[in-house]
This record gives C-alpha cells, sequence and structure tokens, in this order.
C-alpha cells in the first residue's frame, strides 16, 4: 500500500506543479499582451497626429526648415521606438511558448511585471509632448493672426443713434 501511496502522491505532485507552470504562462502571455496593447497605441496615437502638427508646423514657420525637420524627426523616432517595443512583445510570445519546468518562473514574472510598468510610462509620456507640440502651434497660430481676425461682414459698424437692435 505504501508504493501506491508514493505513486499517487507523485502523480498529484506533478500535477499541481504543471498547473503552476500553467498559470505563471498565463500571467505572462497576459502582461506580454499589455505591453504589445500599449505600444501599438502608441504608434497609432503618432501616426494619427504626425501630420496635422508636421502641416502645422509648416505653415506656421516656412523660413524655418530646422523646426519641420526637429519636430519631424522627434515625432518618427517616438513612433519608431513604440513599434519596435510591440515587435518585441510579439517575438516574446514564442518565448514564453518554449519555456518550460527548468525555467525560473517568478524570476520571469518579476521582469515582465517592470517591462510591463516601464510601457505604462510610454503613452503619457508622447500624449505630454504631443501636447507641448499643440500649445505651442496654438499660441504660434494666435500671434500670428492680423489685428481684426474677423470676416469684413460681421465687422462692427456704426448703425446710427436710434438704429433698432439686432
Amino acid at each position: 500500500m505504501d508504493f501506491l501511496s508514493i505513486i499517487l502522491a507523485a502523480i498529484g505532485w506533478g500535477k499541481d506543479r504543471a498547473s503552476k507552470v500553467s498559470d505563471y504562462r498565463i500571467e505572462a502571455y497576459r502582461l506580454n499582451a499589455e505591453v504589445a496593447s500599449e505600444a501599438a497605441s502608441v504608434v497609432n496615437m503618432l501616426t494619427l497626429v504626425t501630420p496635422d502638427i508636421l502641416r502645422r508646423v509648416q505653415a506656421l514657420w516656412p523660413d524655418q526648415p530646422e523646426v519641420h525637420t526637429s519636430c519631424s524627426d522627434t515625432l518618427r523616432t517616438m513612433r519608431n521606438q513604440a513599434e519596435q517595443l510591440r515587435l518585441m512583445a510579439e517575438g516574446y510570445k514564442a518565448e514564453i511558448e518554449k519555456a518550460g519546468n527548468g525555467t525560473d518562473w517568478e524570476k520571469l514574472l518579476r521582469r515582465l511585471h517592470e517591462w510591463r510598468a516601464t510601457a505604462a510610462k510610454a503613452q503619457p509620456e508622447a500624449e505630454a509632448i504631443i501636447k507641448r507640440y499643440e500649445t505651442i502651434l496654438a499660441t504660434g497660430e494666435v500671434e500670428s493672426r492680423p489685428p481684426s481676425s474677423q470676416p469684413v461682414g460681421f465687422r462692427e459698424r456704426d448703425r446710427g443713434w436710434d438704429a433698432p437692435p439686432l
């Protein structure tokens, strides 16, 4: 009877270990997917915003091509870094699949949590830079307007002292 108990205990121990590895693998997949999602959202945001910002920069400062180049380089670099992060996350799917029982899952999950926390900072960082560009462009556009920015038909006219109200 002791031999049978040992075998059954070993089978149960193996199932428990396989269950833990499966749980670790699921957690690793989840963290990796969150990193890929964060990076993809940054790429999409920068793809949508870049043409408008560059058009406005070109319209405001046509005689200063270095401003346009600098702005373009900054936005392109941020987009390329986010795209690289997304591709790295896609590549890690196969690595997580290959990881087996000999893997130090605690260490792997700790690193993935750190990576996830770092990737979570990418979107607020990109939004802050875009907001700075938008603020600079808005002030530049306000300053470059002529003093009388209303169309001729809407200017105040002298309607006389006894004119009816509008």
